[in-house]
């Protein structure tokens, strides 16, 4: 009885160790150089936390980010536009799925404006941006006015992301 244990979890482990392996970077270096790119799958979830930004713009006339549903979604939008570029218009695979994840908020005639406004994000180092609103929420809560040392960074990338996405929402 053991012994059979023993065989069967040597062969789960099996099971789930080759199909990893099979696309580690060691095993496709092929593989893995195409997916550090760019593609539908980082458009899709970009395009989706642009329409949903969008929403919140066009209901409040104003882009918010202390709003931790805003702070994600600008997250979202900036990790799945790593890298990319204004140059970034022939793509095709990227604008399809930006096209597609913002239920045509994108579209092609205006993609290169929109990948052209996107690629100035697309640096941004928006890590203090969560706690930047934390320490806002409890700042409200005590009546009080904090600081931290990460302040002027997350104001700084705040202030880019609000200022790059409503020029390019009131274009749209």
């Amino acid at each position: 009885m053991k012994i059979s244990k023993i065989i069967l979890s040597i062969a789960a482990a099996l099971i789930i160790a080759v199909p990893s392996m099979a696309s580690s970077p060691a095993v496709a270096p092929a593989e893995a150089s195409a997916q550090a790119g760019l593609n539908l799958s980082n458009g899709i979830k970009a395009g989706t936390a642009l329409l949903a930004l969008y929403k919140q713009y066009k209901a409040d006339g104003k882009l918010d980010l202390t709003n931790a549903n805003n702070i994600s979604n600008v997250t979202t939008l900036i990790s799945n536009i790593k890298g990319l570029k204004s140059s970034d218009t022939s793509n095709t695979s990227f604008i399809d799925g930006l096209i597609s994840g913002s239920k045509n908020l994108v579209t092609n005639s205006n993609s290169g404006s929109v990948i052209s406004s996107l690629s100035s994000l697309a640096g941004l180092d928006v890590s203090s941006l969560g706690a930047s609103a934390a320490s806002s929420a409890v700042s409200g809560l005590l009546s009080k006015a904090t600081s931290s040392s990460s302040s002027s960074k997350s104001s700084s990338a705040a202030s880019t992301a609000t200022s790059v996405l409503t020029s390019l929402f009131k274009s749209l």
